[in-house]
């Protein structure tokens, strides 16, 4: 099973759209994927139909030595395999320790069978969670927007991270909301790929949707709430993209 994390350069930049309608664009293909949330807001689930009053999740099934991750799996009603974190408060800090402390078990836990993708919603506040996984997934792709806080936050994250000595072969850059239209988006959008290596960058990028936020505000993926959206085109083109990079997986 391939293993994909998605994980937002700052808050808001599309992670969690990314992994909702990527996920739900690849079951459209006939691809088993199953997607999991790591953020504690819980926000993947609004994706998925998942009633707000349903509060159990995959952590504290993982804390408590559960068997099997499936026990905490929803399915929504296109037919995806949804593992919500559930609600944990004070228990977060101490359920990514162990996340850190042992990533392989971890990953080990949630795959369950050897084909599919299992694509990782990663909360954009957590490196350490990127640099427990990064060595043990397939793909990583990290989520920017052309808005003012991107260039300052590239920064931060490139000397943190240290990727001018050199950028993991799992790791890409893709572009979110972009729209070309508007002066200042297109301004920045140039100014972040004129500071980004082309080989640490997809080629695809998804373009600005007012179906996008439509879709989330009905508790659905895109294609679900409107088959004519053009970002459904984006989303399809990125999941047919990571299949066939992460094919061999």
């Amino acid at each position: 099973m391939a293993i994909i994390t998605v994980q937002s350069l700052f808050s808001g930049a599309g992670a969690t759209a990314i992994v909702a309608n990527v996920s739900n664009a690849m079951l459209r293909q006939g691809t088993k994927v199953r997607s999991i949330d790591v953020c504690s807001h819980n926000d993947l689930r609004l994706w998925y139909g998942m009633p707000l009053q349903q509060t159990g999740g995959w952590a504290q099934g993982f804390m408590d030595n559960a068997q099997d991750s499936l026990d905490f799996a929803f399915q929504s009603d296109f037919g995806a395999t949804f593992l919500p974190l559930g609600e944990v408060n004070e228990g977060y800090q101490a359920l990514l320790n162990r996340i850190e402390s042992d990533p392989v078990a971890w990953l080990e836990w949630l795959k369950h069978e050897p084909e599919g993708m299992l694509i990782i919603n990663l909360p954009s506040h957590c490196e350490r969670l990127y640099k427990a996984l990064i060595q043990h997934v397939d793909l990583h792709l990290c989520v920017w927007q052309a808005e003012p806080r991107v260039y300052p936050r590239l920064q931060q994250f490139i000397k943190r991270q240290q990727l001018n000595d050199g950028v993991p072969e799992a790791f890409l850059f893709i572009e979110n909301g972009v729209a070309p239209q508007l002066e200042l988006n297109r301004d920045i959008s140039n100014i972040i790929h004129h500071e980004l290596a082309d080989d640490v960058t997809t080629d695809i990028s998804i373009m600005r949707d007012q179906h996008i936020a439509e879709a989330l505000a009905t508790q659905q993926s895109c294609y679900e709430y409107s088959i004519a959206a053009s970002a459904n085109a984006d989303f399809t083109e990125l999941a047919s993209w990571i299949m066939k990079r992460c094919s061999n997986a």
